[in-house]
């Protein structure tokens, strides 16, 4: 469980829902329910075999868009959802997609599809191993992306210092929550510390941890795969055995938000300036991994028992294979 949380809670399993509104936005649903098949068509011509190169490029191009498309429209039920009264309907969870069953890379520095799941689609069904290996092939192309945009910002960043762009140095600062009292080379080198991939191996031994390799009701429900508390139940849903009876789990409009907000977590919390720190001296090669990991001891109320876990978690599933993965490059 996040920091913000102050303690692990277990993954705990419940029949799956969705909440929706009580009155109106029937069109709204409409449109999701038109894109969640559109969605489900395009992956089907995907899977297809003889599909010359073109067409494989020009399929997943719209699967990008239609995915895309899909969050945006959860993420307006969100919004509407927050000034409204709620009504817990059952849902049926979507199926496993055509495009998460690519192949995972053999070699280190293998490249994978850019698939970007909206929803945790049903893993119950699965066996215990071709479950963890589906949630892997769901959240290593979001892992990706959300990297890939973070190294973009730093791109940026670059580029703003040595232009002596002050506004946008500052604008960075804000979201990564800095200080902007400071000078240029001091707010730039703040945000180089800050503005950094999180390790893809991590990433995915966190997401499984946190979310019971998909199966928990968070999960399934609010696309929460990190267990991020906050004190307001119209963004998060209430937490079962919390040791502060006002938090909830942080809910997201998509799989990728929560991503995102993970990743934006561990590079601007006050509370992980040692694993930053420790981070940038592994990249270095001047710290080992299990240096890196030690300082998310911080995440969870168990402590070191934590980090425990999730040595064993990357150790057990060879995530550390992943660390070099790339995603395809965009078509567009």
């Amino acid at each position: 469980m996040c920091i913000c949380a102050g303690f692990l809670l277990p993954a705990i399993i419940s029949p799956p829902h969705f909440l929706a509104l009580k009155y109106g936005n029937q069109r709204l649903f409409a449109e999701i329910a038109k894109l969640e098949a559109e969605l489900v068509r395009l992956q089907d011509l995907r899977s297809q075999q003889g599909l010359s190169v073109a067409e494989q490029d020009a399929l997943d191009r719209q699967l990008e868009v239609a995915s895309t498309q899909l969050s945006q429209g959860l993420q307006r039920t969100q919004s509407a959802r927050s000034k409204s009264t709620l009504l817990s309907l059952p849902t049926r969870r979507p199926p496993i997609p055509q495009t998460v069953k690519y192949s995972l890379p053999t070699a280190r520095d293998g490249v994978i599809p850019r698939v970007f799941i909206p929803r945790m689609p049903n893993l119950s069904p699965l066996e215990v191993g071709e479950r963890k290996e589906v949630f892997v092939k769901i959240l290593l192309p979001l892992i990706l992306r959300a990297n890939d945009e973070i190294l973009s910002q730093r791109e940026n960043i670059n580029t703003a210092y040595q232009r002596g762009d002050r506004t946008t140095l500052e604008r960075f600062a804000g979201q990564y929550k800095i200080d902007i009292e400071a000078s240029d080379a001091a707010l730039y080198q703040a945000l180089r510390l800050r503005v950094v991939p999180v390790p893809v191996s991590l990433a995915l031994a966190q997401a499984a941890v946190e979310s019971g390799w998909g199966q928990s009701r968070f999960t399934i429900a609010g696309n929460a795969l990190f267990g991020q508390w906050v004190w307001n139940d119209k963004v998060g849903i209430k937490a079962k055995q919390a040791s502060d009876s006002r938090a909830s789990v942080r809910t997201f409009p998509d799989l990728l938000a929560s991503v995102r907000a993970y990743m934006l977590n561990l590079n601007s919390f006050y509370a992980y300036e040692g694993f930053r720190q420790n981070r940038a001296l592994y990249r270095q090669g001047s710290a080992r991994f299990d240096e890196v990991l030690a300082e998310l001891s911080v995440y969870a109320e168990i402590g070191d028992e934590y980090v425990e876990t999730l040595q064993t978690v990357i150790a057990q599933n060879d995530f550390n294979r992943f660390n070099e993965i790339k995603l395809k490059a965009p078509i567009f």
